[in-house]
């Protein structure tokens, strides 16, 4: 027998002709593991920003409870927003959102307070007790970061952490600014370069680079708070020639999620 989640969104893939589907799962993603495995063009993805997929799909199904007797089952309303989010970042363009009938419009709140459901239209399906919706054809910044990394390579907290213990460690280029920095630690050895100004003081052409920098074949990791703006660095620094730049997979978030260590911020390095 098929689980009733995969039932909902198997229906709604076919009547709106998707092939790749996430589903989020706000309570986070059940056991069995194999639930959480590719298969069958599905992803299962927790509301955790850190959780993310490699490629955007056709259709996000959020799986909310629609027989609980609250609207969100008991969920705290930032999970409710965090998975919100988490499914618009992975539709591609014209992609397919859809929620239980049951919390329809409560979601479409959800939406309207994050300024999102202006990006969405209705989509009718014969599918019953789903609400659907389409997004945007135009490109949005989920977009630019997916075209970013498709072009970039990532790196995940546990391998970084191991390179870095390594004979020949990546130069860390932190992005973050000296506030997030000072509140959440830094990676020990990693440099201080803000995103503002992260071309300037990288490119050797401008004549500000930073000391640390030694060429355009030098090993860099680039590190966020969530690993999004990273991703959209690292796709500058190839366009100006960098052919070993990567970003760090969730950011911070995810290093201090795994247990890394961290050390006070250093702003010996600063800009002028």
């Amino acid at each position: 027998m098929r689980d009733p989640i995969d039932h909902i969104w198997q229906d709604v893939a076919r009547a709106v002709g998707a092939v790749d589907v996430v589903v989020v799962h706000p309570g986070g993603v059940p056991d069995p593991p194999s639930r959480c495995a590719a298969g069958g063009g599905v992803i299962h993805l927790s509301a955790d920003p850190s959780d993310q997929h490699e490629r955007p799909v056709d259709l996000a199904y959020l799986a909310f409870d629609g027989d609980a007797p609250t609207p969100w089952g008991g969920l705290p309303i930032e999970r409710v927003r965090a998975a919100a989010h988490q499914a618009m970042q992975h539709l591609r363009p014209g992609g397919c959102l859809a929620v239980p009938g049951a919390v329809g419009e409560a979601f479409l709140a959800v939406l309207d307070e994050f300024g999102m459901r202006s990006e969405l239209t209705p989509e009718p399906v014969a599918v019953s007790d789903v609400l659907v919706v389409r997004r945007t054809t135009r490109t949005t910044v989920h977009d630019l970061v997916w075209e970013a990394r498709a072009v970039v390579e990532r790196v995940h907290a546990a391998e970084l952490a191991g390179e870095l213990d390594g004979d020949d460690p990546p130069t860390v280029v932190d992005t973050r600014t000296h506030t997030d920095r000072s509140r959440a630690g830094i990676i020990a050895g990693s440099i201080h370069v803000p995103r503002t100004v992260l071309e300037w003081h990288l490119d050797p052409a401008n004549g500000y680079r930073h000391p640390v920098l030694r060429g355009l074949d030098q090993r860099l990791v680039l590190v966020c708070n969530g690993g999004y703006s990273s991703s959209l660095a690292a796709a500058s620094l190839q366009r100006l020639g960098f052919t070993g730049v990567r970003d760090l997979v969730g950011g911070m978030r995810a290093w201090l999620a795994g247990g890394h260590a961290v050390v006070p911020a250093d702003h010996d390095h600063l800009d002028l």
